[in-house]
Formats: C-alpha cells, structure tokens, sequence
C-alpha cells in the first residue's frame, strides 16, 4: 500500500542510520524523498539503486544556510512542493564532562543536533504553508528526559530540539504545519554499534531487562515507522508532541 503517494518529503542526516532508514520506508511507500547530509560517499551506493525521479541525495552540510538553501531551491524545481520535513541529523559526543569540552565541540554538538533544525525549518516553512499544510519531524533523544555522565552537549541539544518543536507547534497551527520530536532510545546504528563494540557489548551499555523494557536495541526502521506515523494523516491531531520510541528505557528510568 502506498501511504505516501504524491508526498514530498525531506529528511536530513540522510546517508545512514535512521534517516536512510526513513528514506527507504517512505520512498516505498510511494514518497517522493529528498535527502540531505553529509558521507556521499556512503549515500552513493543506496541512493543510486533508487528511481531519480522519486528519490535523491545531495551533499549538503546541514550547518551551512546557503548550502540549506541551495538545497531546498532544488528540492522546488525537482518536485514543486514539500509535504513534511524530518530533521535527523546529529551527532554524540560523549565521554567528557562540561569542563572538559572545548568551544568548537560545545558549538558542533548544537550547530548539528539542534541549530540544523532551526536553520532547515526556517528554510522549508515556506513551502510547508505553500502546500497548505505539513508536517515536520525532529529527532531528540531519550537524553532530553533522563541522561548519563558524560554526554553535556548532546543532553541539552536534545532537550532543545524537544522545546523547539513545542514552540513551532504552536507558531504554526495556523498554518496547517504540525511538530512533534521523537525520543529515541538506543537504536541499531553504525555510532551506537561502534560504541557497543568499543563498551564490550549490549549488557556493558546497561542494555537489559533491568534498565530497558524490551532488552535490546531498536531497528533503525522501527523510529522509521514512528516517523511515517507523525507525517501521516492518522496523525492529525497530534501535534507538539514528544512522542517516546525507547523499548521502555523512560519507564525505568523515569520511575
């Protein structure tokens, strides 16, 4: 069944992880995609197997507003219109307290995880009210409630995109654009394999029973689901939300 027949969708972070993820979920879906980030080189493969006419990549470096721009003018001449924005772009800088992070990792944290957002939201609100409406989708983190030593920038750009997408939701109700943040849990990336890896396995990470409901990590595709959902018309009604996808981890956490 394609769900998404007709949509134009932009997704940024959009050569792996759960951006690809989402790429390959809406665009089979029946979506027209147009992805944005960084790593062509890793893009290059996924990409090409698609239809050009329904689904692209272009390098673009989501910290750069020209180059945001650039993009979001030729996501117009490609198709004309945009119908939902999904902001998955980030980063995790981890392993150093506040005192030990230096003004360029502090600033490269936030310029990815939560200015990318305000600069791309900026960029496309004008094409979401064109189209008589929208939805937009940001990426937070689990870390925006309850975080671990070690992770100062990434926790407060998280919580911010969660208050970001609050304040826009209510900005442009009028307009027909929804906004809502997902708090992810752990989910199956090449970062998180890397640090799974690195810790000496899932159980190292606090991956189980006792910390996480569902004891394991999620599929990229299942925060892909998630995302399709908040975009869709099922979703109408929702708005301003932070919708949790952790296995349970907040349960826990939070109790």
């Amino acid at each position: 069944m394609n769900r998404f027949n007709d949509k134009v969708v932009l997704v940024t972070g959009a050569a792996s992880g759960i951006a690809r993820a989402t790429v390959e979920y809406l665009n089979d879906n029946g979506a027209r995609v147009y992805g944005i980030g960084l790593e062509a080189n890793i893009a290059q493969g996924f990409y090409a197997g698609r239809d050009p006419s329904s689904c692209v990549f272009k390098e673009t470096d989501v910290r750069d507003t020209a180059a945001i721009q650039s993009a979001v003018d030729d996501l117009q001449s490609r198709f004309g219109r945009l119908d939902a924005v999904v902001n998955c772009a980030g980063i995790y800088p981890n392993g150093k307290r506040v005192e030990e992070l230096s003004d360029e990792e502090w600033d490269n944290a936030l310029a990815i995880n939560l200015t990318s957002i305000f600069k791309v939201c900026r960029a496309t609100m004008p094409l979401l009210r064109r189209s008589g409406g929208g939805s937009v989708v940001n990426i937070a983190s689990v870390h925006a409630e309850a975080t671990v030593p070690g992770v100062p920038a990434y926790a407060a750009s998280k919580a911010g995109v969660v208050g970001l997408s609050r304040q826009m939701a209510l900005d442009y109700a009028v307009d027909r654009i929804r906004v809502n943040a997902i708090l992810v849990g752990s989910v199956a990336t090449r970062i998180t394999l890397d640090d799974i890896k690195a810790a000496g396995g899932a159980e190292a990470l606090g991956l189980t029973f006792e910390r996480n409901s569902i004891a394991r990590i999620a599929d990229p595709v299942e925060i892909a689901t998630s995302i399709g959902f908040l975009i869709s018309p099922e979703a109408s009604f929702v708005t301003g939300s932070a919708l949790q996808v952790d296995g349970g981890l907040l349960a826990r956490l939070l109790n």
